[in-house]
């Protein structure tokens, strides 16, 4: 799908991870600081724009070559900023000691290192499968900000742990997806249209497994205004499918 389909949507990535907690099924997000300029104080999935750098360049990358060029650059870009923002490293190596971590995300997000040449640095690799789509959204047109993104899950690896990253992420946690809506509806947590949709979509797993295990096709979503509704099309995943237009956060 090239600009002009998309209505010149900024591509943008976002990654779902997931764990088996204690009671069921958990996912990592993050709050975006209240300054930022798109989302400000949401409860979000970590990702972010994509960039040039994100392009899988290099043998750290494997089961990119099939790919195509936006799918794959995607990929790399919600590993990223997943790295980024809460410090998880989606890829395969050596331990990293903490001091290194986060000096090597201050770089990746001054945009100072390519995400390539930090894995080649710290000995890792990113394969390609350990993101598997889940979705793909794209805001109906006429919306100030315009984000075509894509939407991936993958497993927490293990011996990765999580740390806000304190700019644009201010706090980080492991939440159940059905928790997290009951604190959308109670005005304690604030969830962009996209997110509580695949929020309520999630809840629908008891674990890991089961959600890795499902074979529904992943969507390509294009909500649309009906009078006062905001909708998505249902049979698609999704239990939770129209908003009231005043409702919707829409920045």
């Amino acid at each position: 799908m090239d600009e002009k389909a998309t209505g010149g949507a900024v591509p943008a990535a976002t990654v779902v991870i997931a764990r088996d907690g204690m009671h069921g099924l958990e996912v990592l997000v993050i709050e975006r600081a209240s300054g930022l300029g798109f989302a400000a104080g949401a409860v979000a999935f970590p990702g972010g724009k994509v960039h040039a750098n994100d392009e899988p360049r290099g043998p750290c990358f494997t089961g990119f070559a099939g790919l195509d060029s936006q799918d794959a650059t995607a990929r790399v870009c919600a590993a990223r900023e997943t790295f980024e923002e809460t410090g998880v490293l989606l890829s395969v190596g050596p331990p990293v000691p903490a001091a290194e971590r986060q000096a090597l995300r201050g770089l990746s997000d001054r945009h100072a290192l390519g995400f390539g040449d930090l894995l080649t640095r710290i000995g890792h690799g990113l394969e390609a499968t350990v993101l598997r789509p889940f979705a793909r959204w794209l805001p109906p047109e006429g919306l100030h900000k315009r984000f075509d993104t894509r939407f991936f899950l993958a497993a927490l690896p293990a011996g990765e742990d999580h740390a806000a990253d304190g700019t644009e992420a201010i706090h980080a946690r492991w939440v159940r997806p059905a928790d997290l809506l009951r604190e959308a509806d109670a005005g304690r947590a604030s969830l962009l249209f996209p997110t509580r949709c695949n929020v309520a979509r999630l809840a629908q797993f008891a674990t890991v497994e089961a959600l890795l295990a499902d074979r529904t096709p992943p969507p390509f979503v294009q909500p649309r205004i009906e009078g006062e509704w905001l909708r998505i099309p249902e049979g698609i995943g999704y239990p939770w499918t129209a908003e009231r237009w005043e409702r919707v956060r829409r920045t």
